[in-house]
């Protein structure tokens, strides 16, 4: 409570209480300081926040990497890598979210590795964090992905695929959309192949029109219209 009281505040009269509010004997008080910190912006907090990232409980870890993305300080890079292999998955889910909100591309084969991490939040997290940070290294392990056991994997990275507008993917983007067993996969695929944006797969797209699902109909439609195609 103290430590949300300080965060209204708002001014550097905070700043200090709050970063010694982080070496509390409380996790929860620790992880409201880490908050409040990351809301005001103070770059004093990056120091005591890193510090924190070896902290015993993992929403103290969580919470602190949350935080070190927000204030985008590239000091914090190489804690957060080495936190890549966390324990705790929800851990490395953000710091995953971390890493993609700094932008250093020198993490990317760190990244890529946790596109296998058994946790299905960790893999979701990592194929759409992939796909913000413009560095096209990362389509084949995208292009992977794609085949994932689960839903939003699949999806994330065909976000990620169009995003990058990689026109490597649009074959295995393709065959997600004919063949993925669900909608929102499906959908996902149609939406990423607008972006990429290649008249050489307007035809196989009307084809697709066919499709059993409501929503993955409309998002054709949607990429055919990028594409400069108007279905009637």
């Amino acid at each position: 409570l103290c430590a949300w009281i300080l965060s209204e505040i708002g001014d550097e009269t905070a700043i200090e209480p709050l970063i010694v509010a982080l070496t509390d004997s409380y996790a929860q008080t620790r992880e409201w300081a880490a908050k409040a910190l990351g809301e005001l912006g103070d770059q004093r907090a990056v120091a005591p926040l890193i510090k924190l990232l070896t902290d015993v409980n993992p929403d103290t870890r969580r919470n602190s990497a949350m935080v070190l993305g927000w204030l985008k300080d590239q000091s914090a890079v190489p804690a957060l890598v080495r936190l890549l292999h966390d324990e705790d998955a929800s851990v490395r889910s953000r710091v995953v979210v971390a890493l993609g909100e700094l932008g250093d591309t020198s993490v990317l084969p760190h990244l890529m590795e946790l596109i296998y991490d058994h946790d299905d939040w960790v893999r979701i997290r990592v194929a759409r964090t992939l796909g913000t940070m413009g560095d096209k290294r990362v389509v084949p392990v995208l292009v992977e992905a794609l085949r994932d056991k689960q839903e939003w994997v699949r999806c994330n990275a065909a976000w990620s695929l169009g995003e990058l507008q990689a026109t490597e993917a649009i074959e295995p983007l393709m065959r997600m959309l004919i063949l993925d067993p669900t909608p929102n996969a499906r959908r996902a695929a149609a939406e990423a192949l607008g972006l990429i944006g290649d008249d050489r797969i307007v035809q196989r797209m009307i084809a697709c029109l066919t499709d059993e699902s409501d929503v993955v109909i409309e998002a054709i439609d949607r990429a055919l219209q990028r594409l400069g195609y108007a279905v009637e």
